[in-house]
């Protein structure tokens, strides 16, 4: 039987064709000379927009602003949106996604399968290093799947990793893996992504040293090494002097910032405190040209949405779950929050993805979540309450207290509470909430991140529930990953979820990036993600 390959031609492709972001008229060039793109920006290969103002300067640092505190680093903990870059830039990835969506190397040579899906082969490079001199070989990364498989593992690749029954390592440069049951989706798990954390490989004798402070002290492969770390604030990383590919990266050092408030991020940026930082929202691009940055909009696959607790009243119960979802204006939300400059949601999908479908999703109603709720009520005898938790950035705090208004008006009473990130991830991960206000992210890896956050058996399905359909639709794929059945099985999930209705699914974002003048080159983001190859940083002369 012909090998099943992932190889430098990617020849696997995964779930989604990635897309470029509605963005800006700026971010289409053929609208025509009124809306020519600035001098020095072009549009990358997704869709997005890139900047070079000079060629390129090796030295010198850059500082780029989070939008949430980074409290650790380690792969086996349920990394966030503010860790994950700076986890990139120290370990390198296995695989990674292109513009096609199809996951190539990046630091692995091949994985591939010769059974369907049973056993995988992944082949490595030889002679890589981790920055503290630890060969990079099988052995490496057999001990990493063993900790993201492991009891104490919160990683959002756990349900992969423990899906591995054996591991061999036949050479320092291959590891056998036979899983326990057969999937033709494993290679994403070694896909750099939002779920792909298999792809970040640690340094063992790193892990083994340190122990339970490795995700304050990480050692990596990757371009850069961790100079200093501080819980929930800057994080400093300097030059890898003996990274694997020559003349990479250029800067000798970066600095990530903690900025979780994005008018003072955006106020920073123009300050010069910060160098580049990115935004969620289109309002922001304009007021950062406004303040003379360079505004790039990017490939946009996230949203703003309302998780709910599954396992607990009021949300055990659909009736109040579609109340939520009809009581919540999206049009005048996005009017009052983001000026009516982004995208409502329609469904679990975007409608940027190319399998998103109309399903009907339950539209803006207030009469029919007034009867709902009285319906509820009624049967059930419990109050229409319940207590949101949102973070402090004053785009979350103005939604929720724009919701709670329009909740009010159909008879639900929902009390605000505000929280930090770190606490709100574990919180979730312990089901110990009645809804929390959030973003989600539908990318490269569309049935990857729908399994990780729907799938029943997943360790970090934050709803606390399950619904046996969308299970069985998921694990369909395993065995068939045809691009004919993905179509079918993306359907019908979203005709499923709209029966389930786990989530309220509100505001797409306008992702983008903003870069001030010490930025001579920003080359758009990866694909599938929303940040930059900071090999690719450089700054201006």
């Amino acid at each position: 039987m012909k090998a099943l390959k992932i190889a430098a031609t990617g020849i696997v492709a995964l779930s989604l064709a990635l897309t470029g972001c509605s963005g800006t008229s700026k971010a289409t060039p053929d609208n025509g000379p009124a809306n020519a793109l600035p001098a020095g920006v072009t549009v990358t290969a997704t869709g997005g927009q890139a900047f070079q103002r000079n060629a390129a300067v090796d030295g010198g640092t850059l500082r780029t602003g989070t939008i949430a505190p980074v409290e650790t680093l380690d792969p086996m903990s349920p990394l966030n949106s503010g860790g994950l870059p700076v986890a990139r830039a120290v370990f390198d990835a296995l695989f990674v996604y292109d513009k096609d969506g199809a996951s190539v190397p990046e630091l692995a040579k091949s994985l591939e399968s010769t059974d369907k899906g049973k056993t995988w082969t992944l082949k490595l490079p030889a002679d890589v290093k981790f920055s503290d001199g630890t060969a990079f070989n099988s052995e490496a990364v057999k001990k990493h799947v063993e900790r993201l498989a492991s009891e104490k593992s919160q990683s959002r690749s756990a349900g992969d990793a423990r899906n591995v029954a054996k591991m061999e390592t036949p050479d320092a440069t291959t590891l056998v893996l036979t899983l326990k049951n057969e999937t033709m989706r494993f290679p994403k798990f070694f896909t750099y992504g939002i779920t792909g954390i298999g792809a970040l490989v640690p340094s063992p004798t790193a892990v083994e040293k340190y122990g339970a402070g490795f995700g304050q002290k990480i050692v990596g492969a990757g371009p850069f090494t961790l100079e200093s770390f501080q819980a929930g604030g800057e994080i400093k990383l300097k030059k890898n002097p003996n990274y694997r590919l020559a003349g990479k990266p250029h800067l000798d050092g970066l600095t990530f910032v903690t900025a979780t408030d994005t008018q003072s991020r955006l106020a920073g940026t123009i300050a010069g405190d910060l160098d580049l930082a990115s935004t969620q929202a289109a309002s922001d691009l304009v007021d950062a040209e406004a303040g003379g940055l360079t505004a790039l909009t990017q490939e946009t696959t996230t949203y703003y949405d309302i998780l709910f607790n599954l396992d607990k009243a009021p949300f055990d119960d659909v009736r109040f779950r579609e109340a939520v979802i009809r009581a919540i204006d999206l049009d005048g939300l996005n009017k009052a929050v983001f000026d009516g400059l982004q995208t409502p949601m329609t469904g679990m999908l975007p409608k940027s993805n190319p399998y998103y479908i109309d399903t009907d999703w339950p539209s803006y109603d207030p009469e029919k979540a007034k009867a709902l709720i009285e319906e509820y009520v009624k049967d059930t005898g419990n109050k229409a309450e319940f207590k949101i938790t949102t973070t402090s950035p004053p785009e979350f705090q103005k939604q929720a207290q724009v919701m709670q208004q329009m909740l009010a008006d159909a008879g639900i009473t929902m009390t605000i509470n505000v929280g930090d990130q770190p606490t709100m991830v574990t919180e979730a991960f312990a089901g110990k909430f009645d809804s929390q206000h959030r973003f989600t992210g539908i990318a490269a890896e569309t049935d990857q991140a729908l399994s990780t956050d729907y799938l029943s058996t997943s360790p970090v399905n934050n709803t606390q529930g399950s619904d046996p359909k969308v299970d069985e639709l998921l694990l369909g794929l395993n065995a068939d990953y045809s691009p004919e059945h993905r179509t079918q099985v993306y359907t019908d999930l979203q005709k499923q979820f709209r029966q389930w209705l786990p989530i309220v699914p509100l505001i797409q974002h306008q992702n983008g990036w903003y870069v001030g003048k010490k930025v001579g080159n920003f080359p758009g983001t990866l694909p599938g993600t929303v940040e930059p190859d900071v090999r690719e940083l450089w700054i201006s002369k």
